[in-house]
């Protein structure tokens, strides 16, 4: 209230993000913006998502520095990119370089404005003002308009229309159905963007016809619908998920998720997520397109939260430590390698499986700060070997494929074993197939110059899923490390057929193979016959802890490798 006496309103401030690595620009920026608005601080791109994530229902508008350690502009852009919710977030880029290149690839990548440093304050506060107060027009139209594609909600009416309903019967039961298309994006390049379409408006027109009840549906997503339902105890795939297409449309999948008896204290954006948390479940799993949310579910959810609070002080920490399998030489009877394996052991969350973390981090970009440090732990103990005279093979250490995302990769490498004074030969660089498919330019050229450098490079888990012959061309490689889903097959049926035919491809391709998963004396003697190099499995050792795998090697490793 005012000194009149009459009620004033107090404008909410709007929150914006600035994201740069230079301290005393960061802060100047800071104490400029800070009268008109609320400020989140980030000193590179990686803690910039962080705020992303955290804040995304409060930012505004994000100021992004283009050249930034650890993750630039681009890689930010990139990534807000590939997550719905931080779409119409608007963007200005700030550089002090003014290349046309560098604004083009920015708005490639969807900034909403580009600024060159020294900065102009009321031009750029103006500009501000502009692209926030178009955001927030557009976002006022849309909650008043129908998909004009599908003739469902739009996300942000579908979102108030469910919140109404649910506040309106707060005793009443409700499921929430999501569908999602797989590899929707990849189906449009090879269709089109008008059949896609298509589909879209015959599936919609499907789930509305078939869902039994159903109040209203929206399309929150790109090729993401959501429909509310009254509760039902039967809910089932037969009577939720979409029926078959008629042919005119190619071979699309489409998984449904159910939240079956909705929280109302949720929001809607947060019951969505449930519906489509269980769709992730289920992502590329063939023949499973049905599942339900449920609490274990959640508690996976709450599981991986926490791994992600807690994963950088556990690394800052030393929390992760690398086991060593040996890898047993069928020629000369000795042990001729190892792979080096990250585990984790938590004091809050105990020995966490390196199933549950490496996904996430993979998901989230941690994993190539996890693989540098366990490049560096190895690079540290075979140093330590070789200047204590112990016993020392050549040891494998995977790379992800989101370490092929930096053009550096050979060279960091390099370096870091230059470091430490080590024979080149002494680390394999390990990567599985699959990742070929993403980026196979890149990832030729980076083995190339890791292989040119003196590096051997390992192709891990062929035979596993759909393997590709011309990655075994393609890429420069010096072993085949082949799948312990072969050995297993070959052992249930009693029939080594396709592990030979592994072994003659690679011995035609002049690549050392390498047999994971070896478990029995029977098999050892099937694999020696057909002439592979080298076995990996419990037959000989586990993944043994950096003490015991030392003891090992003095017991079964052969001549000492020289420094």
């Amino acid at each position: 209230m005012d000194q009149t006496g009459t009620n004033t309103q107090v404008r909410q401030k709007r929150t914006v993000l600035v994201v740069e690595d230079n301290e005393m620009n960061r802060e100047l920026l800071c104490a400029l913006l800070a009268d008109d608005y609320t400020v989140l601080e980030a000193e590179n791109g990686l803690v910039g998502l962080k705020q992303l994530n955290a804040h995304s229902g409060e930012i505004a508008l994000i100021m992004l520095d283009v050249y930034m350690p650890e993750c630039d502009g681009f890689e930010f852009l990139t990534r807000k990119r590939e997550d719905p919710r931080f779409d119409t977030i608007p963007v200005i880029m700030m550089t002090a370089s003014s290349t046309v290149d560098d604004e083009i690839r920015c708005l490639e990548l969807g900034a909403s404005d580009f600024i060159t440093k020294p900065y102009n304050a009321e031009v750029m506060k103006n500009r501000m003002k502009g692209l926030i107060r178009l955001r927030e027009s557009s976002a006022m139209l849309g909650q008043l308009e129908i998909d004009a594609l599908t003739g469902l909600l739009s996300k942000e009416f579908f979102y108030h229309e469910l919140e109404q309903a649910l506040r309106e019967d707060p005793d009443g039961r409700y499921d929430l159905v999501c569908s999602d298309v797989e590899n929707f994006r990849a189906m449009n390049d090879r269709y089109g963007t008008e059949h896609c379409d298509r589909f879209l408006r015959a599936l919609s027109e499907d789930y509305t016809r078939r869902l039994p009840g159903l109040l209203f549906g929206g399309r929150i997503g790109a090729d993401v619908f959501a429909f509310l339902l009254p509760h039902m105890e039967d809910a089932s795939e037969t009577r939720l998920a979409p029926g078959g297409q008629d042919g005119r449309f190619g071979r699309f999948v489409v998984k449904t998720g159910l939240y079956a008896d909705i929280d109302h204290s949720l929001a809607a954006a947060a019951i969505c997520d449930r519906a489509t948390l269980a769709i992730s479940k289920i992502k590329k799993a063939f023949g499973s397109n049905f599942a339900r949310y449920d609490d274990e579910m959640r508690a996976d959810q709450l599981r991986s939260h926490q791994i992600e609070q807690t994963m950088e002080a556990a690394l800052a920490e030393r929390q992760f430590v690398v086991y060593y399998q040996p890898k047993h030489d069928l020629h000369t009877g000795l042990t001729g390698g190892a792979e080096a394996l990250v585990r984790w052991i938590s004091p809050e969350m105990g020995f966490v499986s390196p199933g549950r973390f490496i996904p996430l981090f993979e998901r989230n970009g941690f994993i190539t700060n996890l693989d540098f440090y366990i490049w560096e732990e190895v690079c540290r103990e075979l140093r330590r070997c070789l200047d204590e005279g112990l016993p020392v093979v050549p040891v494998s250490v995977n790379v992800s494929r989101r370490d092929f995302e930096s053009p550096e990769l050979s060279r960091s490498i390099a370096e870091l074993a230059d470091r430490y004074g080590l024979d080149h030969a002494l680390l394999h660089i390990e990567l599985t197939e699959s990742m070929y498919s993403d980026n196979p330019a890149q990832i030729a050229e980076t083995l190339e110059a890791l292989h040119a450098d003196g590096f051997f490079i390992e192709l891990d888990d062929f035979g596993a899923g759909y393997s590709s012959l011309t990655s075994l061309n393609t890429l420069t490689l010096d072993v085949m490390k082949i799948d312990m889903s072969l050995i297993r097959q070959a052992t249930a049926t009693n029939d080594y057929s396709i592990l030979r035919f592994a072994t003659l491809l690679a011995d035609g391709m002049r690549l050392k193979t390498v047999v994971e998963g070896v478990e029995t004396a029977e098999q050892v003697a099937a694999l020696k016959v057909l002439g592979c190099d080298y076995i990996q499995g419990y037959f000989f050792s586990k993944p043994l802890p950096v003490q015991e795998y030392e003891e090992y090697l003095k017991a079964h490793c052969g001549a000492e490798v020289k420094a």
